[in-house]
């Protein structure tokens, strides 16, 4: 997922401003959707898990963040960051429901962890591991 067009994105994503009137006025300078936001892997078998991995993939679609990423080592010894924009996901407080209300946003990094928001979306330092 993401707003670029090269053929690793299955699913393009653009960004629109609020209350354009017509076609003219949807152009941007600057997006906030990453050009390889995510990518979402599904077990076709049960128990049917997804996960959801931050990323930016090169040319030869390996993991690749730019140089302003957020990016650290895990215990484990694994490279792992967070994108420029970040990948954010809410789940909702009652599940997917016409009662549900919105839950707490929490951002998605490259091997998938799930952290806390960033002070700023663009920020170094990394949100708490949930």
């Amino acid at each position: 997922v993401g707003r670029s067009t090269e053929s690793p994105i299955d699913f393009v994503v653009t960004d629109t401003i609020s209350g354009s009137q017509n076609n003219d006025e949807t152009q941007i300078t600057q997006s906030t959707i990453s050009r390889f936001a995510c990518r979402i892997v599904c077990d076709r078998n049960p128990p049917y898990t997804a996960r959801i991995f931050a990323a930016g993939f090169d040319s030869s679609k390996n993991i690749f963040l730019g140089e302003k990423a957020a990016k650290w080592k895990n215990p484990d010894g694994h490279m792992d960051g967070l994108t420029t924009n970040g990948v954010l996901v809410m789940h909702p407080k009652g599940g997917f429901t016409e009662e549900s209300k919105p839950g707490v946003w929490r951002e998605i990094s490259v091997c998938g962890d799930v952290y806390t928001l960033r002070e700023t979306r663009s920020a170094q330092q990394r949100g708490k591991l949930v």
